[in-house]
Formats: C-alpha cells, sequence, structure tokens
C-alpha cells in the first residue's frame, strides 16, 4: 500500500508540475508580444509624434518666411512680379540648408516668381482655394535628391502689378505702369527640408531608443529563457527525482532516536547536497542484540545515494553476526560487491558492529572509517578514551582485501560515539579543521548527558564553528550509550 500511495503522489505532482510548466510558457508568450507591442508602439509613436511636430514647426517657419516676403517687398518697394524672383533668391540663400525652393503664384497658378528647383507639380487653384477660405494650410511632403521636404503653401498679399500674358504660352507683357498697384492674394510655395528641424527633438529620439532598447531587452529575454525552457523542465524533473531519491534514501535510515533495549540511542544524518554518500542502520539482532552500522560512500549526490542503498541492503541481507570468521568473510564480500560492481572511484569505508549484553562485549570491524571512540568512566569524573580501529581497508578498493573483527568491552554507563569525516574534517571560512580535539571536548564536557544531548551539542558546535559557510561533506552521528541490566 505505502508503495501505491507513492506512486500515485509522484503522478499528481507530475500533473500539477505540467500545468505549472503550462502556465510558464502562456506567460512566455504574453512577454513575448508585450514585447513586441511596445517596440511597434514605440516606434510609431515616435514617427507619429515627430511627424506631427515637424509639420508644425515648418509651418511655423514657412508662415515666418511668407511674412517676411511681405515685409522686405514693402521695405523694397516692389510693385511689379518680376522684380520678385531677386528677393526669393535672396532669402533661400540666406538659409540654403532649411529651404529648397521658393515659388509664388496667383490664385489661378501661373508663376510669378521663384528662387530654386520646385519638384512635383504645383497644388491645385481649386485645392488652394478651399484651403485658404477655410483658413487651413495645405502641406505635402515630397522626396528630392537632397532629401525629403515639406512643401507648404500659404497666403500672402503684396501690391505688385501682375504680368499681362498674350496669348497662349509663357510670353508675358510688362503690365502699364501708369495703371497703378492692385493688391491681390498670391500664393507662396515653398520647400523646407524635415531634417532641418529633426535635432530639435533630440529628446524624443533618445526617448525612442531608450523605449525601443526596453522592449528589445524584453523580447530577447523571452527569447532565451524559451530556450532555456526545456532545460528548466529538465532540472525541475530532475530535482523532483532528487528529492525523491533523498526521501527513499531516509526512509531506508531508521529513526533518529530509535530505542533498544540495554542502549540510549541517538543519531543523525546531514547530506551536504539533497542526498549523500553518508548512511546509518541500527536494528535488533535476536538474542538481545544490537547491531550499528555506520560508512561514508565516496563523492555525493545521486551516484553515492545509489550505493548507500546497494551497502544498506548488503548488511541486512548478510549473516555476518554469526562470528569473527563470519564477520570478516562478510566484509570481503561487500569489498568485491563493490569493487566489481561500481566504478573505479566509487569505494566506502564502514563501521559496523554488534553489541552483546550477555558477554559485554561490542564486535565490530572498521573498514577504512574514521575511528570510532568509546569512553568509559575509571573513577571520579576520569574518563578513558579508547579508539576502535580494527578493521582493514576501504570497501571497493584492494582485490582479496582482508580484515580482522575486533572486540571491545562496554558495561553500563560506556559511551559509544560513531562519526564521518564530515564532523572532523568540517572546514570553517578561515580553512580551519574542526579536528577531533574539539569533538572529545564536546564528548568529555557532555559525557554524563543523554545520547541525544551529545548529538545535538556535537552538531550546534560544528555549526557554529562553520559560520555561514555551508559545510562541504554530509555529517553523520551515532550516539550509543549502554544502560544498566534492567532483569531483576
Amino acid at each position: 500500500m505505502g508503495s501505491s500511495g507513492g506512486r500515485i503522489s509522484d503522478k499528481s505532482g507530475q500533473k500539477k508540475s505540467g500545468s505549472d510548466y503550462i502556465w510558464l510558457r502562456f506567460l512566455l508568450t504574453i512577454g513575448s508580444l508585450l514585447g513586441l507591442l511596445l517596440l511597434i508602439q514605440s516606434v510609431a509613436t515616435y514617427y507619429q509624434v515627430t511627424g506631427i511636430l515637424v509639420t508644425a514647426e515648418l509651418r511655423k517657419e514657412a508662415q515666418q518666411y511668407a511674412i517676411s516676403i511681405e515685409r522686405e517687398g514693402r521695405r523694397l518697394g516692389i510693385r511689379d512680379a518680376a522684380e520678385l524672383s531677386p528677393l526669393l533668391d535672396e532669402i533661400r540663400q540666406d538659409a540654403p540648408d532649411k529651404i529648397a525652393w521658393i515659388g509664388v503664384t496667383d490664385m489661378a497658378g501661373h508663376l510669378l516668381g521663384h528662387s530654386g528647383n520646385a519638384v512635383g507639380a504645383p497644388f491645385a487653384p481649386e485645392r488652394l482655394r478651399r484651403a485658404f477660405d477655410a483658413h487651413t494650410p495645405v502641406s505635402q511632403v515630397r522626396r528630392t535628391a537632397a532629401g525629403r521636404v515639406l512643401v507648404i503653401a500659404l497666403p500672402i498679399r503684396m501690391a505688385l502689378r501682375p504680368p499681362v500674358r498674350i496669348g497662349e504660352g509663357d510670353r508675358v507683357r510688362e503690365p502699364d505702369r501708369a495703371s497703378g498697384p492692385r493688391p491681390a492674394p498670391w500664393t507662396v510655395e515653398m520647400a523646407l527640408y524635415l531634417d532641418s528641424v529633426s535635432g530639435t527633438f533630440g529628446r524624443l529620439q533618445t526617448n525612442l531608443i531608450v523605449s525601443s532598447s526596453a522592449a528589445l531587452g524584453l523580447v530577447a529575454s523571452m527569447i532565451v529563457l524559451w530556450l532555456r525552457l526545456p532545460h528548466y523542465v529538465r532540472g525541475k524533473q530532475l530535482e523532483r527525482q532528487t528529492e525523491l531519491a533523498r526521501q527513499v534514501q531516509m526512509d531506508l535510515l531508521p529513526a533518529a532516536d530509535a530505542a533498544f533495549e540495554g542502549l540510549d540511542f541517538a543519531a543523525v544524518c546531514v547530506p551536504a547536497e539533497q542526498v549523500g554518500g553518508d548512511f546509518y542502520d541500527a536494528f535488533s539482532a535476536g538474542d538481545a542484540r544490537v547491531a550499528i552500522v555506520v560508512g561514508d560512500v565516496s563523492g555525493k549526490g545521486l551516484p553515492a545515494s545509489v550505493v548507500v542503498g546497494l551497502l544498506l541492503g548488503a548488511v541486512r541481507a548478510s549473516g555476518w553476526m554469526g562470528g569473527a570468521s563470519e564477520h570478516e568473510a562478510c566484509s570481503r564480500r561487500l569489498s568485491d560487491l563493490l569493487r566489481t560492481r561500481t566504478s573505479l572511484e566509487r569505494f566506502a569505508s564502514l563501521f559496523w558492529c554488534y553489541y552483546e549484553p550477555e558477554s559485554q562485549l561490542l564486535r565490530y570491524v572498521n573498514a577504512g572509517h574514521p575511528t570510532p571512540i568509546l569512553v568509559r568512566r575509571k573513577g571520579e569524573g576520569e574518563l578513558e578514551i579508547q579508539r576502535l580501529a580494527e578493521g582493514g581497508p576501504v570497501l571497493g578498493l584492494l582485490q582479496g582485501a582482508n580484515y580482522r573483527q575486533g572486540q571491545a568491552v562496554v558495561g553500563a554507563g560506556d559511551l559509544l560515539v560513531m562519526f564521518s569525516d564530515g564532523v572532523v574534517e568540517a572546514t570553517n571560512a578561515s580553512g580551519e579543521q574542526f579536528d577531533e580535539d574539539r569533538l572529545l571536548a564536546v564528548i568529555r564536557e557532555n559525557s554524563a548527558g543523554s545520547a541525544v544531548g551529545i548529538r545535538e551539542e556535537t552538531l550546534k558546535r560544528v555549526r557554529a564553528f562553520l559560520g555561514q559557510k555551508p559545510a562541504d561533506d554530509d555529517l553523520t552521528l551515532v550516539v550509543a550509550r549502554v544502560l544498566p541490566n534492567r532483569r531483576t
């Protein structure tokens, strides 16, 4: 039932995760569309606004030039249309980078005077008449060899004698000067370069660059996220699988405060990553015996956790508590199993022992593991420290490795502390290791305390020693104290 329930939970998690990714894709799509919309709107707004402002500015300048033509015409006393062209030349030459051409026509569209070469057909007289009656300007953008120009037509009033036309064609006859000036509405057509006022709107260009850059940045970010999405999804899947592996690994370990007859027991295993290579096990083995195992597989992460599962299963399945010879033979078999079934860089240290209350003996094999500490009380506050080093090399490294079982006499109140190298080799930001001396200091100061108290105080000291620096290696600690025999 437990296994089935786990599979159901995993499927529901996958469905939820798939729903999350759909929403993520949706949001990425919305972000991309918003970025493109912002880019299009920024460019469109710029050209729309600058078009309006440039047109308004050029119309304003054209009006000023028209006023200048009227004023200069009066000042110079121009009465004949033939005298108009020199004035137009002078005005255009004063601003050659602004004015492409100037022409003055009557309301019938006949050219009275001009300066510069006009491009395109003149405005229709009927259109000009309607626009002037409505007091609206007439303008049109045209392309020339020198750039785009805004052609503007404005009405002007000057007391001019128009040329008298004789017949068809362009031949004209000068009017009779005695006839006197006749004020009439004329039209001035002026072509102003669009680029001549573009510098006035430099801030708009800056705003366009900023907004366009932001839009392009948003679109680029969305593209990068789209490209990275498969890797992100795969990473989240691996993360979930790793979390599942961590949960499975934790389930393989016994409770941190498991209760055993005759022993006060406490343990902890803290992986440096989600899963690690450290492990411990403790279980009753019949005849009141208690088996305790502590190990460390080389490396960290998922590969090490797989080997941990292999070792935990092999330890439980083998009959290593049948005597010294069987214990030693099982150690050799475990070493051969790792050497032949895993890669060369995958090996493990292991301390496995069992406590026999009847004989008050602790029988063990230490396969290259950091030496556990056995603490006995000899008298008034005096402690005896024994290190349990008998055994052999690490598992999985040497072919034909031999192991030897060791044993230690234990009695009521004796304390056994087993640990991985992640405890004594914990390194702080200054490069200093916690080392065994600090561990012994914790044990001595708390030797009369409970197994849980010693475990918690050791963890507290190690974490304080590390400070803000995370642990580089898995950390495992097992504490067991022999309790007095309560049988009557």
